[in-house]
């Protein structure tokens, strides 16, 4: 009878396998960390706020908001949306023809035309999205009907 005698692995060598399998899980999930780490505080640095919405009372077709960036980098704006302020509304989309960037502490007056029609004494959400997803929503109410 011939028995072989087959040997395992070294505990050296078995412990060095253990050390680097430990190594790369841990570059592994660093790299990843990061990267949801970097993406999130571009988001965090970019913070527009709409100061003020202004209608004209005699004809809500135009609107004009005044934005402001309040964050530490500059803010594109990348859409504009308008609801009503009641479930199952319709969203109104308006994206700027050129892109708009607003500097650190800088305001801007930002006149739109959406495609919808306003009506008097309503609220709307009024929402400003930038490029690096951050948003910044306000309920505004148009004007009452002037008297006649």
């Amino acid at each position: 009878m011939n028995v072989r005698k087959r040997k395992a692995i070294s505990p050296l060598i078995a412990t060095l396998l253990l050390i680097a399998i430990a190594v790369a899980a841990s570059v592994l999930t660093y790299s990843w960390v990061m990267s949801m780490v970097g993406s999130q505080s571009a988001q965090a640095q970019t913070q527009l706020r709409i100061d003020t919405v202004q209608w004209d009372p005699e004809d809500l077709t135009d609107c004009t908001l005044l934005l402001r960036n309040t964050g530490s980098t500059l803010a594109t704006i990348e859409s504009v949306s308008i609801r009503e302020n009641k479930a199952g509304s319709a969203i109104y989309i308006v994206k700027p023809t050129a892109p708009l960037s607003i500097d650190v502490g800088d305001t801007l007056d930002y006149p739109f035309k959406p495609v919808m029609t306003w009506f008097h004494s309503r609220s709307y959400v009024i929402r400003v999205t930038a490029t690096t997803g951050f948003f910044y929503e306000l309920v505004a109410t148009t004007p009452a009907l002037p008297p006649p």
